[in-house]
């Protein structure tokens, strides 16, 4: 039996002990965060306005577009008068 197949069955079963009522919380960190990838298209100048500020940071690009939207949604909310 592969790893794979093991970590399905584990997950099958913690699902099933959690329909249960069972407490299934030590299994889970906290850490993990829901993603779905998207496709976009942007225009090539800001594209490379993008990559260039991504250089300046050194940081990759879609980590710096992840950063600059969780500024902008924050300042929103604060300007809104949520916190968030």
């Amino acid at each position: 039996m592969n790893s794979k197949s093991t970590e399905i069955q584990d997950i099958e079963e913690i699902a099933r002990q959690a329909h249960l009522g069972a407490d299934v919380s030590a299994h889970f960190t906290g850490n993990f965060q829901a993603k779905q990838q998207i496709s976009m298209a942007l225009p090539l100048e800001l594209l490379r306005s993008i990559d260039a500020e991504c250089k300046r940071q050194n940081i990759n690009r879609q980590d710096w577009i992840e950063m600059v939207c969780a500024e902008k949604i924050s300042q929103s909310a604060c300007q809104s008068g949520r916190l968030g």
